[in-house]
């Protein structure tokens, strides 16, 4: 990998879009954090487009370890998106209506579970707990070696990358506690020593895939640890937060805390001082709903949190 891909990986890690709109990268990239653990991402096996103006489902069902399959059902479902994008400016033209283009589903996307940062306030009760911890990489180099390697290597080969990188671009310089480098940097390095890993030991994954061994659980075909304690099955969906999914925008919500490693964290400030068990009545005022709407919807999607 050339430094622009790795660049282009740090700016997901630490959720840039490129647009007008959106934060610098110089600001953003001074949280960067380690990574702690990765995961397949097609895991579903199946991908979906809602298309608002043509009011119709578009969906393939795919195999997570079957490539060709994978990448047909993908590329079939980005025309529809191609398609629909190309209609919102026809029907902008012809009556003014605006619909919001939808972006492309990814093709080669890896799920990563970020560290928790050892520099800010770690309280269970902090905000710092409701941070989006899952993300998703889009890069093909990327996936190509989550079909190799598990999870344990993968993250240290992942992260002996992004330190190398980091190193790099610094000059070897001793930084000062305001530069952009200087929080990720040590972020790593204490990420390597608390884990009692020699960093110079490890291979970077941009070293290359030749003579990578295959391991017989990669991490493009390993689940979330928590996936069992959920009782949903999500697809990918190119537009998931439109209501055509769901009954409730409550529903919404709380699978989208779900998907991105928030649901812990949300409701940490929602349980009773003395037991360990969720106040439903401090949870539906959080999310604005009834104590039953709270409750149906904690039993159909997160019930090993109300246990």
């Amino acid at each position: 990998m050339n430094d622009s891909d790795i660049y282009a990986i740090i700016k997901s890690l630490v959720g840039h879009k490129d647009g007008a709109l959106s934060r610098s990268p110089r600001g953003l990239i001074k949280q960067l954090l380690p990574i702690d653990a990765a995961f397949g991402y097609y895991l579903s096996n199946k991908v979906e487009f809602y298309d608002p103006i043509q009011d119709e489902v578009f969906y393939r069902n795919i195999k997570y370890d079957n490539e060709k399959l994978r990448l047909e059902s993908i590329e079939y479902i980005n025309g529809r998106i191609d398609y629909y994008n190309r209609l919102c400016d026809d029907e902008y033209a012809k009556s003014g209506a605006i619909y919001d283009y939808i972006d492309p589903i990814y093709s080669w996307g890896v799920k990563v579970k970020l560290s928790q940062s050892m520099l800010t306030d770690t309280n269970p009760n902090s905000n710092s707990n409701t941070k989006e911890t899952i993300l998703v990489i889009n890069n093909e180099y990327i996936y190509k070696c989550a079909l190799k390697l598990d999870s344990e290597q993968f993250v240290e080969r992942f992260n002996k990358m992004i330190y190398v990188y980091l190193i790099k671009i610094s000059g070897g310089k001793k930084l000062l506690v305001d530069n952009t480098l200087y929080n990720p940097i040590i972020e790593y390095e204490d990420w390597f020593m608390s884990a009692g890993i020699d960093v110079h030991e490890i291979k970077s994954l941009a070293e290359g895939l030749r003579g990578m061994k295959s391991s017989d659980k990669p991490v493009n075909y390993t689940r979330i640890s928590n996936t069992k304690k959920i009782n949903a099955s999500y697809s990918i969906r190119a537009n998931p937060n439109h209501q055509k999914w769901y009954t409730s925008k409550v529903e919404s919500k709380i699978i989208s805390l779900i998907e991105n490693g928030m649901i812990d964290g949300f409701v940490s400030d929602c349980m009773f001082k003395n037991v360990n068990k969720i106040n439903i009545k401090k949870l539906s005022h959080k999310l604005n709903c009834s104590d039953k709407t709270a409750k149906k919807f904690m039993q159909q999607h997160a019930p090993y949190l109300l246990d």
